[in-house]
């Protein structure tokens, strides 16, 4: 009889120290549902890109300007050629050239103006007007390649992007045609190699709208 009443007591005693733990793996969070905490992190981008605030704003960037409990003033817009854009009461204003933190300290001043008392107004870039430079001749992808938008690109990047210098291509005579901002053109060559070899060795800095030429191998 003592027997069965300690089994019995065995037996609840079990399932007791089961189900607790049963609850407690239960109630602990798991890897998989730590997810949404990444998912609200990158839906952000929905709303605009974080770039640094001395990102200067160009003809055919998006922006977004939302005005903190007032949704009815914020507003998507694109930066038309002549660098200004439309935002509700202010109207059209000049934002091109300008960096993300001086556009919006701009249209935070025009609305504390005349319109909002101590506005809370944020700028964000929803898309970058994109920056092309081309590079052609002997290369394995030869084309247009995009530029980063918030920083500069170099000759190395510009080549890996175009899949490499083809077997038939001469790296050491590659030739960077620019445009300057008065219209004159320059034309450098320069050896790959060398930047490639030489640990000292500078690579190149491309500026929007160069043209690199990678020539064939005299055989």
């Amino acid at each position: 009889m003592k027997i069965l009443i300690y089994l019995t007591i065995l037996a609840f005693t079990s399932l007791g120290l089961f189900s607790q733990e049963f609850l407690n793996s239960s109630s602990a969070p798991s890897g998989p549902n730590l997810a949404p905490n990444y998912t609200s992190a990158s839906s952000s981008s929905e709303f605009g890109i974080i770039v640094g605030e001395n990102y200067i704003l160009k003809p055919s960037d998006v922006i977004q300007v939302s005005v903190y409990q007032e949704p009815d003033l914020d507003k998507s817009v694109r930066i038309e050629a002549d660098g200004t854009v439309t935002l509700a009461l202010v109207n059209k204003i000049k934002v091109s050239d300008l960096t993300v933190s001086e556009a919006q300290d701009l249209i935070t001043q025009l609305y504390n103006r005349d319109y909002l008392v101590d506005p809370q107004i944020s700028v964000l870039v929803s898309s970058f007007s994109p920056k092309l430079i081309r590079i052609l001749g002997s290369v394995n992808r030869p084309g247009v390649v995009e530029m980063p938008p918030d920083r500069a690109l170099t000759l190395t990047e510009a080549i890996a992007n175009a899949n490499g210098v083809s077997r038939l291509g001469n790296p050491k005579s590659i030739t960077i045609k620019r445009v300057g901002k008065d219209g004159k053109t320059q034309q450098f060559e320069v050896n790959f190699n060398k930047i490639l070899m030489n640990a000292n060795a500078k690579d190149i800095v491309l500026e929007e709208g160069d043209t690199i030429w990678i020539p064939e191998r005299i055989i």
